[in-house]
């Protein structure tokens, strides 16, 4: 497997001989269980990204339908879009069922309907063979932000289109006082909100200076003269009202002011708790034409009016790009991004997007991005508080593509080489290709890396990260805290915040599992990013390493930027059923 290290006697050897974890270091943004943390804060508050906020497990239905009983057949051959779009349309609210096999799929197929979950056997045995790209199935002509000719499927849409009005309804109302970032409450006279309501907070700025985005980038935006209209959104939930008040379950992320257009309205996104899981996409193994060149063979789009949706278990082979999230609180779990030989271009890359995180408070956790794309994981326009983590590639590549990205994460990732990782893209003209609040956490190369001056502003947050750029800890300026990565406690940002906020709250979290809150288990998705603990060899040698998954009768150890491949037969009784639990989706015995 690309980028897996070798696991000959001398390098078990090495690795085994480490008996006990390092000592770990902490960051004067966090400290060691957020003590160091407030809402008005430099570092944004992670914890709300993902699935139902991190405070629930999917929602499986138990009602089932089965595309067989539809007609699908599942050969290789037969067309079985009918059967797909029938099933999918009687089963609307259930799982609707792909048993292993081989099902080609000629058009676009959508689901609007809440709770609809579509669920295969596993990655590789339940594929879906889309004989057409989105662009011959629906031509889209366009151009880039340089003028060149594309199509609008170079860079969105998918052959599986999860879809939803919203994510509002009723009127907004004008906020009605300025507020500061960090905020908890907001006024809104005579509006009919009352605690439990969830709202959308939206601010916009279509004024020729462009206060908002000067205010997003901390007045270091750069260059903007292309950069268009401004908006920036939240979602809250209320706690509670005091006279025009209205008190927020969150800090706001971003400055209100008035002439910023700043309102609220009841957030009802029309679709929501649709999953797709289990799964696997293959298509052609043509040779990557190249940037722009892509024809929209893509596997999943969940529109702006989504929310509380997920994809997890999934195995991409050969794909122009991987999912786009447009919506809020969605999931991308245990994804693989694979290509075929024959699909590496000249340049050694395989795709455009890999994984885009378009909306709000999105997350993506336990990728596995086994090969390269222009751009690996993006954020863009619109994507606020959105999460990567636990993520192993070969050479990975964070992508922030303009246009006001704002306080996203990236945390907990073996991002191998290194050779890439702040390359990004985006029209120029459109402001740096960061806005503040991005946070880089604990993420491992096997190089120094640094970034240019173009990528951001002074208030970006940069913990355990091997890099090229001198140390700075200035609270209203440059934070490059230098703690060796692999070694900063919590290794996961977002699972700590997470944990903080549920135990004050007085629950516990939930993301990460791969087993639903009916029970049922995904097969062939294990439960990568565990934290760090010891395993053993059969012959009482130890290493201290986080687990990333099961392959072919071996675990996959990730350890200081290395991943390493190691065979069952090789480890204790001990961390054999450790890893098989692990495997499972089970909650392990005594951990």
């Amino acid at each position: 497997m690309p980028g897996y290290a070798s696991i000959a006697a001398t390098a078990l050897a090495v690795t085994f001989a480490v008996a006990s974890l390092e000592a770990q270091s902490q960051s004067e943004l966090w400290g060691a269980a957020g003590e160091k943390w407030a809402p008005e804060s430099r570092l944004p508050d992670f914890s709300f990204a993902g699935y139902r906020r991190g405070e629930e497990s999917y929602r499986i239905p138990e009602e089932t339908v089965s595309v067989v009983d539809f007609g699908a057949r599942g050969d290789g051959e037969s067309d079985d879009t009918s059967a797909f779009r029938e099933a999918l349309a009687a089963g609307a609210g259930q799982r609707v069922l792909v048993p292993a096999g081989r099902y080609v799929l000629s058009e676009v197929i959508e689901i609007s309907r809440s709770g609809t979950v579509l669920q295969g056997e596993g990655g590789d045995r339940s594929v879906l063979l889309f004989s057409r790209p989105l662009e011959e199935i629906d031509p889209r002509p366009t151009t880039n932000g340089s003028g060149l000719p594309t199509t609008t499927w170079s860079w969105s849409g998918g052959l599986i289109r999860v879809t939803g009005s919203g994510p509002t309804t009723g009127s907004r109302i004008p906020v009605a006082e300025a507020e500061s970032r960090g905020a908890l409450s907001i006024a809104v006279p005579n509006s009919s909100f009352s605690a439990g309501d969830e709202i959308l907070l939206t601010q916009q700025d279509s004024s020729a200076e462009l206060g908002l985005v000067r205010h997003l980038y901390r007045d270091q935006a750069g260059d903007i003269a292309r950069f268009g209209n401004a908006s920036v959104k939240q979602v809250f939930r209320v706690r509670g009202v005091e006279g025009s008040r209205l008190l927020l379950d969150r800090p706001l992320r971003f400055d209100l002011r008035p002439e910023w257009e700043a309102n609220v309205a009841r957030f009802e996104p029309g679709t929501t708790d649709v999953g797709v899981e289990g799964l696997g996409f293959e298509f052609p193994e043509t040779r990557y034409a190249g940037h722009w060149q892509e024809r929209g063979y893509n596997p999943v789009e969940f529109g702006g009016g989504t929310a509380h949706c997920w994809m997890r278990g999934v195995r991409l082979l050969n794909a122009d790009n991987g999912p786009f999230l447009n919506g809020f609180f969605s999931t991308v779990e245990g994804l693989s991004i694979e290509a075929g030989r024959r699909r590496v271009s000249e340049d050694g890359v395989t795709g455009h997007h890999g994984v885009t995180l378009g909306g709000g408070d999105n997350l993506c956790t336990g990728m596995r991005m086994q090969t390269k794309f222009f751009h690996d994981a993006t954020v863009t326009r619109g994507s606020v508080g959105n999460v990567f983590s636990k993520i192993v590639a070969v050479d990975f590549n964070m992508d922030h593509h303009r246009a006001g990205p704002y306080e996203n994460l990236f945390t907990d990732i073996d991002a191998g080489y290194g050779s890439r990782l702040f390359h990004s893209g985006g029209a120029v003209g459109r402001g740096r290709h960061t806005a503040a609040g991005a946070t880089f956490w604990n993420i491992r190369t096997r190089q120094n890396v640094a970034w240019s001056d173009d990528f951001g502003p002074d208030l970006i947050n940069v913990v355990a990260l091997r890099t090229r750029e001198r140390a700075a800890t200035d609270p209203a300026g440059r934070w490059v805290e230098a703690i060796r990565p692999g070694a900063v406690d919590p290794p996961d940002l977002h699972l700590a915040m997470l944990e903080r906020r549920l135990r004050q709250q007085g629950g516990e979290p939930s993301s990460g599992s791969a087993t639903s809150a009916s029970g049922t288990s995904v097969p062939g998705m294990s439960a990568p990013g565990t934290d760090a603990r010891e395993w053993q060899s059969v012959d009482g040698r130890t290493i201290v390493a986080r687990y990333g998954g099961m392959e072919d009768g071996a675990v996959i150890l990730l350890r200081e930027g290395q991943t390493f491949r190691v065979p069952l037969e090789r480890l204790s009784e001990a961390s054999r059923e450790f890893a098989k639990q692990l495997s499972a989706g089970a909650a392990p015995d005594g951990n």
